[in-house]
């Protein structure tokens, strides 16, 4: 099976995370405030929720500015929701887990009266990315499996078929995080912001220090900073100055790098999805689009009953 024949796949996938995370999020948000509970331990579930450390936080967010994770641990330390461990790690707290959870099911809870798809869709929709999580858990390394088997899993088989699907869509959000870390990390090894500036310039939508720190403001790095890794990066031969004296641009070798760690990406993630047949592809294809729309349908529907309740 040709890779190039599935790439169509991670695009559709992240979008209907975003159909779920609009339709989640701003309860998941509510719930924090109303239960004075810290929107990072659900933020953060995605690592894991066994133990906070800035080694095991920059094996899946290597991007983000470690200070930011210092800072957060001693504000979770002093609520009392990480205990600190004598390696200089942080032993996550019983009532933080399920604090978590707490907050995950206020979202969850959202989806209860999802119809837009007929139950028997979304249990074959559910079948099919079963066998795909399944296999990425026991494909050999590469790429490693650290994201996709740490993450902080709430939706069992006991919960409805929809929040399932959510579940197991974030395991394959985390799979290609594995997967992209596994292509890319051997290029800029600990200098994670290198990376964010080369792929800043190579999508297209930044150009400069000030418009990555203006955009990327959740990495934690600020203009200097920016400057800095921008240098580095020209001084190895990734970036080049661009058309004006405010801009720059990928010189060729940095394209390259950029363009064959996307690739590589690609060929990790994809690896596992050989467990299903050409036929049983198409149909993933088209329920998972029949699910976009329909989430986007149910959220409007939702947000419009709310504003005629109100």
């Amino acid at each position: 099976m040709k890779i190039e024949s599935l790439t169509k796949f991670w695009p559709l996938i992240y979008s209907v995370i975003q159909e779920f995370w609009n339709s989640t999020e701003p309860h998941i948000e509510d719930a924090a405030v109303r239960n004075d509970i810290p929107i990072e331990l659900y933020l953060y579930s995605e690592l894991g929720l066994d133990r906070f450390s800035i080694k095991d936080f920059q094996k899946r967010d290597p991007y983000s500015n470690p200070e930011q994770f210092e800072r957060l641990f001693v504000r979770l330390h002093i609520r009392g929701w990480i205990e600190p461990m004598s390696d200089g790690s942080f032993r996550v707290t019983t009532k933080a887990r399920e604090a978590a959870r707490t907050l995950i099911q206020a979202g969850d809870v959202q989806l209860s009266d999802f119809a837009c798809l007929q139950d028997q869709d979304l249990k074959r929709l559910l079948s099919l990315l079963k066998q795909v999580v399944m296999e990425c858990c026991i494909t050999p390394e590469p790429p490693g499996k650290w994201a996709i088997l740490k993450r902080f899993r709430v939706a069992d088989e006991h919960y409805p078929t929809i929040m399932q699907i959510r579940e197991y869509l974030m395991d394959l959000f985390a799979y290609r995080d594995d997967s992209h870390l596994s292509a890319s990390r051997p290029q800029f090894n600990e200098a994670g912001i290198v990376w964010l500036v080369l792929s800043g310039l190579w999508r297209g939508d930044m150009v400069n220090a000030e418009q990555m720190a203006e955009k990327m403001a959740f990495r934690g790095y600020d203009v200097a900073e920016y400057e800095i890794a921008i240098q580095a990066a020209m001084e190895i031969g990734w970036v080049e100055p661009g058309n004006r004296p405010d801009a720059f641009q990928l010189a060729e070798q940095g394209r390259q790098i950029r363009e064959q760690a996307e690739q590589l990406t690609d060929a990790y993630f994809y690896g596992p999805w050989s467990v299903l047949m050409p036929n049983e592809l198409d149909e993933l294809y088209g329920l998972l689009t029949q699910l976009r729309d329909g989430l986007n349908v149910y959220r409007k529907v939702g947000q419009t009953s709310h504003r005629v309740g109100a």
